[in-house]
């Protein structure tokens, strides 16, 4: 099947793998839990002879593995690119998968900053580009939501700088407090909205706010299964003041991820009249190494 890529997403707690058509389109998926964390480098040629199986794929296949496997603790260390980054520089920086394996790893994206603190992604940047090729875009602000949501600015079809926010590893600690937050409970839209609001509402900062989740809840203004809703909002609230900072009168943002997360952000723009429109994370990690995969093809 040459006319096939195997496409893997390789992230920390997770791997998600895609058989596609060479323009991007998605043939067949498979997900696992054998994330890099769970792997020593030993390993990593097994788990992925396990998923070619697995996928029932012919074996020809050219394989691109984007995100945590080609960080200094997964398989083989892609160094980062530099911004300001476009796809060529990527597809200059691809790293062979060793032995008898065809296929690449793809590197992350660094940005140094002016205070000279530093940024950078992995996977997400396959991502930005593959939302810039199906959605014809070339330039605006991109948003990544996840554990760790990214926020790229992308100028004529290159990444030129970025920042992330640990919005959801925060959300996740939080379940260790008095607060007690978890995805189990419902999701109040209402609630959220009330904790989007709260973070240009209420006096006293974050580590103030935070605890509002607690006295609304005490006041009785909101329910105990609502106080997960409204921290959530809370959290974006404050991401997206600090993210939006960036934002043009021209822009409409565009998010891309899980459809649950990419329906928060987008109601969370549209509470503070940002425009804004989404897009499935597996569809842009695909069209991103569709066309990572052009690129390779015309040098051939």
């Amino acid at each position: 099947m040459k006319d096939k890529m195997l496409v893997i997403d390789w992230g920390t707690t997770n791997l998600r793998a895609y058989l596609c058509n060479v323009d991007g389109a998605i043939v067949r998926t498979k997900r696992s839990s054998r994330g890099i964390k769970t792997l020593s480098r030993e390993e990593y040629p097994g788990v992925l002879a396990e998923l070619l199986s697995g996928m029932n794929v012919a074996g020809d296949e050219t394989i691109f593995i984007s995100g945590m496997a080609g960080s200094k603790n997964g398989w083989i260390e892609a160094p980062y690119c530099d911004v300001p980054c476009r796809i060529d520089h990527l597809y200059k920086g691809l790293i062979t998968l060793p032995g008898d394996v065809k296929g690449y790893l793809i590197p992350g994206i660094k940005a140094v900053k002016d205070d000279h603190s530093s940024d950078v992604i992995r996977g997400e940047e396959i991502q930005i580009f593959g939302a810039l090729e199906h959605m014809d875009i070339k330039s605006g602000l991109l948003c990544l939501p996840g554990t760790h949501s990214k926020w790229a600015r992308v100028i004529d079809r290159t990444i030129v700088d970025f920042s992330t926010f640990m919005t959801g590893d925060v959300f996740q600690g939080l379940s260790q407090t008095i607060l007690g937050c978890n995805n189990r409970d419902p999701y109040s839209p209402k609630a959220f909205l009330e904790g989007v609001s709260a973070a240009d509402g209420i006096a006293g900062g974050l580590l103030h706010q935070l605890f509002t989740g607690r006295t609304r809840m005490l006041d009785g203004q909101l329910a105990d299964s609502e106080v997960s809703s409204y921290i959530s909002g809370l959290l974006i609230g404050h991401e997206l003041n600090e993210a939006t900072s960036y934002l043009t009168e021209q822009d409409t943002v565009v998010i891309i991820g899980s459809d649950h997360l990419c329906d928060r952000y987008l109601l969370a723009l549209k509470e503070k009249d940002i425009k804004a429109v989404s897009l499935g994370s597996d569809i842009a990690t695909c069209c991103g190494i569709a066309a990572l995969q052009y690129i390779k093809g015309s040098k051939q």
